[in-house]
């Protein structure tokens, strides 16, 4: 089975290669590359990062892949990286995505290697209908898109009008890349041609990229950060990654709460009032020095490691406890543009993939070197470059994980958007602890967090005291009581600022599997 969270066709590719005998590495990579050619490189990029979590049916093990980005190493004064609509070669950073591909399929691949490029080199040669999404997308993006004669010419037409929903859309540039990738490994990307051709454009627009730091790029598979969670153990990414510590740490708080006991988030303001406040807090402990978490939770083992203890998770539900309304926490930057894939293969593998740009789409400084957008990604990421230093591997929010019991996989999760440690650990609540299938789990509404007031072609205007909820999801009465207990509420009635999940259930004694995927995205789950 595979279930990823936008574009079916790609799914559908995925789908064949388990068909054909593939490894679930397989499916789910070549899903993922599809995802991309069909995006147009918009909300995900081949010059962005992939993180993963597997499980190795063989050996009963799970690994943890880390193929984030990294600093720039001569990149001296982050602090003055320009934000977000400043054209600048200095807000890219070096890319792991298609180091990760070969790293997981090395691994774990059955199919030979170039197979995988197979669906995406179609899709960008032969052309497919230009998307209505990418359509309202490129109208959005439009003055930094055309910014460049390398970038405008893919997106306009031989009139010189940008491309319309339903247009035959070929990317021969791209198809062009991946071929040579497909044939040479990704060490084409890093150290063949195109690396050259990536930094050269960068260094054109004031970047300070070199061919030593994409020469020098390595993926780390790193030793999976794992809870226990009554009679499950959840295990997600490791060392690097942010977005692991908040849901492990949160499903720790969840878990000394009780919240089953308390009723269902969507109909007790006591549940609702603790999800809120573990989330806030776990974000915050996350991005906070040791010196801030000692001072905020007297008590505490000040180490980052530490968040996902039980120790941890006491002291923070004490704290919730005593203080109805918190004073400003740390406050970090939202995840941006994602898509997510998960594939069970028939000897019981089991592949969570997670890869993103993590910036505006298509980047705002509109650089793509032979057919591949470059993301933005240091635009709002300053001042963790800065505490970092160059030529470090950068944290992420991404949180794709599986959950055993008895030491076998009974569900894989994976997550997109703002709001995606929240929609996270509330499906993984309505499947372990209310006996949801996925289906029923992804019916039922998330929160999404402090508001972000992130709204289309201006800048954010943030609420962060604010609790967000979509219009009409919880009951009024629900939020009547959560403001009571001293937490503000801010409804809105767009998807801003949304978290989408997927899920795969599995039932290891039956050998059955049930999937589900966000109804909000062009998403889907198939299976044979």
């Amino acid at each position: 089975m595979i279930a990823g969270t936008t574009n079916p066709l790609a799914v559908h590719a995925g789908l064949k290669v388990l068909q054909q005998g593939g490894s679930a590495a397989d499916a789910a990579l070549t899903t993922s590359l599809a995802q991309i050619a069909l995006s147009t490189g918009a909300a995900i990029s081949y010059a962005g990062i992939l993180t993963a979590v597997y499980y190795d049916a063989a050996s009963g093990k799970t690994y943890s892949l880390n193929a984030g980005y990294d600093t720039v190493r001569s990149e001296k004064d982050p602090l003055s990286i320009p934000t977000w609509g400043q054209h600048s070669g200095r807000t890219a950073l070096v890319p792991g995505f298609m180091a990760g591909v070969q790293a997981m399929h090395d691994r774990f691949g059955k199919r030979p290697f170039a197979e995988l490029f197979g669906p995406a080199i179609w899709i960008a040669d032969h052309g497919v209908p230009f998307s209505p999404t990418v359509e309202e997308w490129l109208r959005q993006s439009s003055t930094f898109v055309t910014r460049l004669p390398e970038t405008r010419r893919i997106f306009t037409k031989e009139n010189g009008d940008l491309y319309k929903a339903g247009e035959l859309f070929r990317q021969p540039e791209l198809a062009e890349t991946l071929k040579n990738v497909a044939n040479q490994s990704a060490a084409y990307m890093y150290r063949g041609a195109w690396a050259h051709r990536l930094a050269a454009a960068i260094q054109r627009e004031g970047g300070k990229m070199t061919l030593e730091d994409l020469a020098s790029y390595e993926v780390s598979w790193t030793e999976p950060r794992r809870i226990s969670y009554g009679d499950y153990e959840v295990i997600s990414l490791g060392q690097g990654s942010l977005g692991s510590l908040v849901t492990l740490g949160s499903l720790k708080a969840v878990e000394a709460v009780g919240m089953k006991e308390l009723g269902h988030y969507t109909s007790s303001a006591e549940t609702l009032y603790y999800l809120t406040q573990i989330f806030r807090i776990e974000k915050s402990l996350s991005l906070m020095t040791s010196e801030q978490r000692g001072v905020f939770l007297p008590g505490i083992d000040t180490s980052i490691e530490a968040l996902t203890t039980e120790k941890t998770a006491r002291l923070v539900v004490d704290h919730i406890r005593q203080n109805l309304k918190d004073a400003e926490l740390t406050r970090g930057p939202a995840s941006a543009h994602s898509a997510g894939v998960l594939a069970v293969d028939a000897q019981g593998n089991v592949a969570c993939i997670l890869h993103t740009l993590n910036g505006v789409l298509w980047g705002t400084t509109g650089i793509f070197v032979d057919g591949v957008s470059i993301p933005d990604s240091a635009a709002f990421q300053q001042q963790t470059i800065a505490a970092i230093g160059g030529g470090a591997r950068l944290p992420n929010t991404t949180n794709p994980l599986i959950v055993l019991k008895d030491g076998k996989p009974i569900l894989a999760s994976a997550a997109i958007g703002s709001a995606l440690q929240m929609a996270t650990v509330e499906n993984l609540i309505n499947v372990l602890d209310f006996g949801m299938d996925p289906k029923s789990a992804v019916e039922q509404p998330n929160t999404l967090g402090p508001y972000l007031g992130m709204v289309a072609n201006a800048p954010p205007k943030p609420e962060y005291e604010k609790e967000t909820f979509r219009e009409g999801e919880f009951p009024k009465s629900v939020l009547d009581q959560l403001r009571d207990k001293g937490q503000a509420v801010k409804v809105i009635n767009d998807h801003s600022q949304d978290g989408y999940w997927i899920g795969i259930q599995l039932d290891p004694a039956a050998r059955k599997l049930k999937g589900a995927t966000t109804r909000k995205l062009p998403s889907l789950v198939e299976g044979y």
